[in-house]
């Protein structure tokens, strides 16, 4: 069972900034922000939801509903055999 965990606040808040020192508090090694699954600062798979062309594609890349999105972090956590995470979420 994967434990998981939530870091919620408002855009701009603070929340990537900060991510990684409660991270490491934690003892979590992932994180999932902006549409990406990170281990140790580095990008394991997705694409950010800030890099999309419109803002429309942006919210649907946040929300995981991007053909494929879902199904290639889901083989990431398979592989990397998360068994727990942080989440970070905008309110």
């Amino acid at each position: 069972m994967m434990k998981v965990y939530a870091f919620v606040g408002k855009s701009g808040s603070g929340k990537s900034h900060r991510a990684q020192m409660v991270a490491k508090e934690y003892g979590l090694n992932y994180i999932i922000d902006d549409a990406i699954l990170i281990k140790d600062n580095k990008v394991v798979a997705g694409k950010s939801a800030k890099k999309a062309e419109t803002k429309i594609a942006s919210v649907r890349q946040a929300l995981f509903s991007m053909p494929g999105q879902k199904e290639e972090i889901d083989r990431a956590r398979k592989k990397e055999e998360i068994d727990s995470i942080l989440i970070l979420r905008n309110i």
